[in-house]
């Protein structure tokens, strides 16, 4: 089940201020009936149940839009979190390879994916930044493969001399230059994004989303180029620019 519909269910039914009631109704009830019936004890079973139940569906008619969007930004916060530590991890190994852009590249990637969200998170802003969330997480993860694969290139430059050697750097340059153009795309859509939710132009949200795609078929290549490189038999072995 997908963990914000796992949570939102949880928040719903499960709740200490909807379970404990109904618990302790259910076990004043059992007391009662033990005892041969006692009606403090019986009334008390009463206002548990339906307080509990009470306090359920209270929440189902009045807090579900309030309950469901606290869980999206929970998983929100813990999927960047875990992202971040990624991201961390990724800054280290590519201090290593020596060339200024590949960290410079990173330093912009997260910065934009910041402005973003921060942009995203403003009231009233969620609704319009959910129909293009999704499609700058791809470009931005496509951008930070290119970064690894850039890395990858870097370290099998390293074990190869002569043309080998030189073929892969004129490989790894390339990658660094997609890179870029992706930056340069993703910087683009932040800013359209930003000055896009002051406004209600949905034709200009659209041509954003096409943008978006277009620098996810521009990131691709460089999978098809590692793949080329590391099976040169594959028919992979020529690429195009647009």
């Amino acid at each position: 089940m997908d963990p914000v519909k796992r949570k939102v269910i949880s928040e719903l039914f499960f709740a200490p201020s909807i379970v404990l009631p109904i618990v302790g109704g259910i076990s004043a009830g059992l007391l009662s009936w033990a005892t041969g019936g006692s009606g403090y004890l019986t009334g008390a079973a009463a206002v548990g149940i339906l307080g509990g139940v009470g306090w359920m569906l209270t929440r189902m008619i009045f807090k579900v839009e309030d309950i469901t969007e606290q869980a999206m930004q929970a998983e929100l916060e813990k999927r960047l979190r875990a992202e971040s530590e990624e991201l961390d991890a990724l800054a280290r190994l590519l201090r290593s390879d020596r060339d200024h852009r590949t960290q410079d590249y990173l330093t912009l990637l997260r910065s934009l994916r910041g402005e973003f969200e921060k942009a995203a998170n403003k009231p009233g802003s969620q609704f319009r930044s959910a129909q293009i969330r999704e499609k700058v997480g791809l470009v931005f993860e496509a951008a930070v493969g290119q970064l690894r694969q850039s890395y990858q290139l870097w370290e099998l430059s390293e074990n190869l001399v002569g043309t080998a050697r030189d073929k892969i750097l004129a490989d790894r340059q390339q990658v660094l230059q997609e890179i870029e153009s992706t930056v340069e795309r993703l910087h683009s859509t932040v800013h359209q994004f930003r000055e896009l939710i002051k406004t209600e132009d949905k034709v200009d949200l659209a041509s954003m989303r096409e943008e978006l795609e277009m620098t996810m078929r521009i990131a691709k290549r460089t999978e098809e180029r590692m793949r080329a490189i590391e099976n040169p038999s594959s028919k992979h072995k020529t690429f195009t620019t647009e």
